[in-house]
């Protein structure tokens, strides 16, 4: 969503900057004179003068504690945090048993991401001051940012016992829950602050893109409805709220919500043209798509989506001039270059696909789509054979958990008669999925090229078995049944085949298409 993820982080200092009512000074009285004008001035935000008044009463008195962190405040407005930092551990110093020291250290620290320190000193907070509700919400802030949801649940939920009106602690438990999966209870604690939050309350939205976030569209939607009927004249609501009946699959809701938006920005006409694609608009779709190009040239997404419309529902010459002219614009991006490759393969140019992929996967070695891509093409594309094969060895050196991979290297080390090595690459894909149903049929094609009709049934049976929709797992059991002068059974797998061929015209160039089609929204 455009709205900022809602997330406990996004409170830390309303929550922890000002914990303060600092204790007055025990020190002479021109010392404790000048504190207290230090402290008069930082609440008017006159920082520069509450630092000469402060500085002035440590010069009278070195071990004022209050003035020191009096400093370190004015250095934390002025996002000096490692000004702050020295202020705030001097005072520690002076003073440790002073908890309010430790509870600016510590949102110091927090500001800096520097976690582990800042937990130890909120940490020592609850230990000063047990209960301490900044501590704990900090403590939450820290945990969810640890990946550590099950912790933090336990310090928001500690900080909303203490102030049942504490929002930023509800949506932190919100955030535990979802992450945790209890998404019951997550229902009920968002549904809890709905209840209380008025619709004009900017942690509503809040609250609505933290369930968007998390996939709750049906929790999210509502609250979007709430807020777009006390904000009708609110852009960022209505997309939103687009985007969420987008994402729930209710494309004609996001749609209408889109065309009373009435808004001629870019990213609107880009969703747009994405609610049209699932509508099965298509002309609509790549106007849509088009428009949010022109609008916004310099935007490699949108002019992506466009010559990803053009080559899925429209003209493959025109796709293929679409992705030339982007490659030619965003000369680092390896995904026009997967676009590129994708509509040199659809046409049927294979030479000139290899060597654009091979110029995707330099760009992004762990581009998986970029690889299989590859795969595809390396038969009809001889003389990028070798590069192909030299980036696949690279490419498994470091990612040796990608399936398809393994069996499309498999494949290529097959059409070179390493047929031992083929056999262990094409198993390791199966290792890692046993339902990779291109590589049982490989394996079949191996045992049946070697003579092992019986053997070569069972990788053709299991094939078709895992996916029915193949037709060549079905012509090689025909030829097999027929080396096995089981004449039936070969008419009734060659019958398939033809049947299963005449239904899927461009079997291969729909599968690269839908391949590339991930790469768009």
């Amino acid at each position: 969503m455009v709205t900022r993820r809602a997330s406990a982080a996004v409170y830390i200092i309303a929550a922890a900057a000002f914990l303060r009512t600092p204790a007055r000074a025990q020190g002479p009285e021109s010392a404790r004179s000048w504190l207290r004008q230090a402290e008069q001035l930082f609440e008017q935000q006159r920082w520069e003068q509450a630092g000469e008044a402060a500085s002035k009463a440590l010069a009278i008195d070195p071990r004022l504690a209050d003035a020191e962190l009096l400093l370190g405040l004015v250095a934390a407005a002025r996002s000096n945090f490692d000004e702050a930092e020295k202020h705030f551990l001097k005072a520690v110093s002076l003073a440790p048993g002073n908890f309010r020291s430790h509870a600016y250290l510590g949102s110091t620290y927090l500001q800096q991401k520097r976690l582990a320190d800042a937990a130890r000193s909120f940490q020592k907070v609850l230990e000063l001051n047990p209960g301490n509700t900044a501590a704990h919400y900090n403590l939450g802030v820290i945990a969810l940012a640890k990946r550590m949801p099950a912790e933090a649940l336990v310090h928001f939920e500690a900080a909303h016992r203490a102030d049942a009106a504490d929002v930023p602690a509800a949506l932190g438990i919100v955030e535990s829950q979802l992450l945790l999966r209890r998404t019951a209870e997550a229902k009920q604690t968002a549904r809890g602050l709905d209840r209380v939050l008025a619709a004009d309350d900017p942690r509503l939205l809040q609250l609505a893109a933290l369930l968007a976030t998390h996939g709750d569209y049906a929790g999210a939607i509502p609250i979007l409805e709430k807020i777009r009927r006390a904000s009708p004249a609110s852009r960022d609501v209505k997309y939103n709220l687009a985007l969420a009946y987008f994402r729930s699959a209710q494309y004609n809701k996001a749609a209408e919500t889109l065309q009373a938006l009435g808004d001629d920005s870019a990213v609107a006409y880009n969703l747009l043209g994405a609610v049209e694609e699932k509508r099965s608009r298509f002309t609509e779709a790549i106007r849509a798509h088009k428009k949010s190009a022109e609008l916004q040239p310099v935007n490699e997404t949108f002019r992506f989506d466009y010559a990803n419309a053009i080559l899925q529902y429209d003209s493959i010459q025109t796709a293929v001039s679409a992705f030339e002219a982007g490659v030619h614009q965003f000369s680092k991006s390896w995904r026009m270059r997967l676009g590129l490759g994708s509509a040199y393969y659809v046409a049927g140019d294979y030479p000139r696909a290899a060597a654009v992929l091979l110029e995707a996967v330099a760009l992004k070695p762990d581009s998986w789509l970029g690889y299989d891509l590859l795969g595809k093409a390396y038969e009809s594309a001889q003389s990028a054979q070798p590069a192909i094969e030299e980036r696949f060895r690279a490419y498994l050196e470091r990612a040796p958990k990608d399936a398809w991979a393994y069996y499309h290297y498999g494949t290529m080390l097959y059409l070179h008669a390493d047929v031992s090595q083929a056999k262990a690459t094409l198993k390791k894909a199966l290792a890692l999925d046993p339902s990779l149903a291109p590589a049982h049929l490989q394996l079949g094609i191996i045992a049946q090229a070697e003579g092992r009709t019986e053997e070569s049934l069972r990788f053709f049976e299991r094939a078709a078995s895992l996916d029915p929709k193949m037709p060549a797992p079905h012509y090689r059991l025909g030829l097999a049944y027929q080396k096995l002068e089981q004449q039936d059974k070969a008419r009734v797998e060659m019958e398939r085949f033809r049947a299963l061929k005449a239904s899927q015209p461009g079997e291969d160039r729909t599968a690269v298409l839908q391949s590339l089609a991930q790469q768009a929204r």
